[in-house]
């Protein structure tokens, strides 16, 4: 009996301490009620006087509206916490001053998160970052769900949004607009032995002189970039117009990203400065299942193509994706060099895709093609499409087909169906197949918006067989 007592009074204590270690504040810019800090309607009126009580593992700074922060030095907190919006009204804003919003320099383990944020037209003429600095291997900031637009540095250490020296840097599903560097990173520019993780998120209008969105300047940085959209960066004066890649580290890659639409701008039509992406050092490089293609240099009295630029000793692995002009050619192992590629499309002419970015889904689209035409659509190693968007359409079977453009067909995960829509005029029927030519499904005059049910085909690629006027196409889709 004593034992089980005692361990039910360790375990209260510990679920107590607990408690009281997870302490969430709230500010706003102009604070309410008695300004305790502990609800909404009695939000702290300071940002420094509420950051002072974040003291413990677990604590959450909850920002309400917008708030103007003087600065904040996060370099005493040793612990992990979080800064977070209560909802999308939450801003962290400049005010006016050379500052920049938060800052780890020195020995410290501090642990930030920042989450469901908006940072915006930041200014600063220090050294790092327009909003953030870190420089300490031990320490490790998370951006999640965060907005940065018009943010700038006027310094040559550049990264209009963020510096990142040493330590780890993590950002998912966030948003880089129109941030600015008057050196290089437009957005970002990580250096020394900084960790940097970037997933699902799109970076458009950034620039700087060197990496309109990204520079990585540091021989031991770690880049690892995924399923992220790339479009409208430039680099205005040397090369990388999405980004700069340099260093020695050979455990970087890109994977799942598009990089549309950027430039460089520089004295001459220099292909090799990669209006889409530069890579430096010696080492190994590899991107897979990427889409890197409309990309520019610019040097003021006209344009040319000018995808990837490399260094003569960079080692390129090319794994299922899309280009359109690298610099210098690549050569493949057996003839003398040392590039893979013979699973993606090096001199892609994507003119019939129609590539476009659209601001409303934040993905570069396309429309789809005949199967004999280069496409995105499905060429990634897994079956998906290359690059950051997966678009549910299928290629056509036939190049001749003059019905396939007007009818598209993909298969709806969430209501597990499959969706059909075409603009044809006359009567159409249509049937389905599994990929061993089995018929599965008939329909007659199928309306121009049509839903069905695929409780019974099983994961897989199907064809779908139209017929309308006495002409026929065949359309791929997949279920998966």
């Amino acid at each position: 009996m004593k034992k089980i007592t005692l361990l039910t009074f360790l375990f209260i204590a510990f679920v107590g301490f607990t408690t009281l270690a997870q302490n969430t504040v709230y500010v706003s810019s102009t604070g309410a009620g008695n300004m305790d800090g502990t609800s909404e309607s009695t939000a702290f009126g300071n940002f420094g006087v509420a950051m002072s009580n974040i003291i413990s593992e677990g604590d959450k700074l909850i920002i309400v509206g917008t708030i103007t922060p003087d600065g904040a030095n996060l370099t005493s907190k040793n612990f992990a916490f979080s800064i977070e919006g209560l909802n999308t009204s939450s801003t962290l804003a400049g005010n006016g001053g050379t500052g920049r919003l938060f800052t780890i320099n020195g020995s410290s383990s501090a642990n930030v998160t920042f989450k469901n944020l908006t940072f915006l037209n930041n200014t600063t003429t220090l050294a790092g970052g327009g909003v953030f600095f870190n420089n300490n291997a031990g320490a490790s900031a998370t951006f999640e769900n965060c907005t940065f637009t018009g943010n700038s540095v006027t310094n040559n250490a550049g990264g209009g949004v963020i510096l990142a020296s040493n330590g780890n840097l993590t950002i998912t599903d966030c948003v880089f607009e129109n941030n600015i560097s008057s050196d290089k990173g437009g957005a970002i520019v990580a250096g020394n032995s900084a960790i940097v993780t970037i997933s699902g998120s799109l970076f458009n209008g950034n620039s700087g002189t060197r990496g309109g969105a990204i520079a990585v300047t540091g021989n031991g940085v770690d880049f690892v970039l995924n399923n992220s959209t790339f479009v409208n960066n430039t680099a205005t004066s040397s090369d990388g117009g999405a980004m700069y890649l340099g260093g020695a580290n050979a455990n970087s890659s890109i994977t799942n990203t598009t990089v549309f639409n950027n430039k460089v701008i520089y004295t001459t039509l220099n292909q090799s400065r990669g209006g889409g992406i530069r890579i430096e050092g010696t080492r190994p490089f590899t991107i897979s299942n990427s889409l890197i293609y409309g990309n520019i240099v610019d040097d003021g009295t006209g344009t040319n193509t000018s995808d990837i630029g490399l260094a003569p000793l960079v080692e390129l692995t090319l794994d299922h994706s899309i280009s359109k002009t690298i610099i210098p050619v690549l050569t493949a192992v057996g003839d003398g060099g040392n590039d893979v590629f013979s699973t993606s499309i090096i001199e892609a002419d994507l003119t019939s895709s129609n590539l476009m970015f659209m601001t409303s889904s934040g993905y570069v689209e396309y429309n789809s093609v005949s199967s004999s035409e280069d496409s995105p659509i499905d060429f990634g190693s897994d079956g998906n499409d290359v690059g950051s968007w997966d678009s549910g359409l299928a290629l056509s079977l036939d190049k001749q087909d003059v019905l396939a453009a007007n009818v598209l067909v993909f298969h709806n995960k969430s209501s597990n169906s499959i969706e059909i829509s075409h603009t044809i005029s006359t009567p159409l029927t249509v049937e389905v197949f599994s990929i061993l030519g089995t018929k599965l499904l008939d329909l007659k005059n199928v309306t121009q918006r049509q839903s069905i049910q695929a409780n019974s085909l099983a994961t897989g690629i199907y064809i779908l067989k139209g017929k309308s006027n006495g002409k026929s196409f065949s359309k791929k889709f997949i279920i998966n």
